[in-house]
């Protein structure tokens, strides 16, 4: 059986990063009440830019934009501070639930004096989907030093669950580069790719984070309902043996 891990021991590094489990959950690292109050500030946000999706600077977005994506990660990490100001912040929560669960060190990573964007807020509303896709900064984002930290995982912090739908469906198969055959523009990859393959669904239970190795594919369900599927998250890998480096 393929599934989650709630009740973490010493060896769950090494599983997650091996693919003997598909992720790691730790419920509750945020309460309730910060949940809401976030959701809330991010949904009256909403009101006034509908058509947005993601708050927040991601490297993905800018893989051939260097000194643009710096510029805007600034910009990006003083908003988040700035919505965070007067709730427990979310990152700061993350981060020390991952450096004491993993017992290494964690800070947002920087280069020549600039500092990668903290984290991207993802916003699904109803219809929403995300299509089959892994994430692999080694593979795609070479001009950036943190394509060269060692074990890269992926750190999901729920918001804001949907009235239905919305599940994080991870896959039993880890990217290979044969598999860029397989690669459809704009829709992420075949589902020829997956086919037959052992998978496990995670709910987006709002004050759970999910700790999971982005290189297996993995792909967001149909959120329902007139409440959206909020979450925030980023990336982090090895720097040394003590200390871990965040990005997003």
């Amino acid at each position: 059986m393929w599934s989650p891990q709630t009740l973490l021991k010493l060896s769950s590094y090494n599983e997650l990063i091996s693919g003997k489990v598909p992720a790691l959950i730790i419920p509750e690292i945020l309460s309730k009440t910060d949940c809401s109050s976030l959701s809330s500030k991010i949904s009256d946000i909403l009101i006034t830019n509908k058509n947005t999706k993601k708050f927040g600077t991601s490297l993905s977005s800018h893989i051939y934009e260097k000194s643009q994506y710096f510029s805007n990660a600034k910009k990006s990490n003083d908003f988040l501070k700035k919505l965070f100001a007067q709730n427990t912040s979310p990152i700061i929560s993350m981060h020390k639930t991952i450096s004491k669960i993993f017992q290494k060190q964690i800070t947002t990573a920087s280069e020549n004096g600039m500092t990668y964007s903290d984290a991207v807020i993802r916003i699904h509303g109803n219809n929403d989907s995300v299509h089959l896709h892994r994430d692999n900064s080694h593979f795609e984002m070479n001009h950036y030093n943190v394509s060269c930290l060692k074990n890269q995982l992926s750190a999901i912090l729920y918001l804001q669950s949907p009235q239905e739908g919305g599940e994080l469906t991870i896959f039993h198969k880890m990217w290979s580069r044969n598999d860029e055959r397989m690669r459809e523009p704009d829709f992420g990859y075949s589902s020829k790719l997956i086919k037959d393959v052992n998978q496990t669904k995670i709910s987006p239970i709002e004050g759970d984070m999910v700790v999971l190795n982005p290189k297996f594919y993995h792909q967001i369900e149909s959120v329902s309902g007139l409440r959206n599927r909020i979450s925030i998250g980023f990336f982090f890998g090895e720097l040394s043996k003590n200390n871990f480096c965040s990005w997003s």
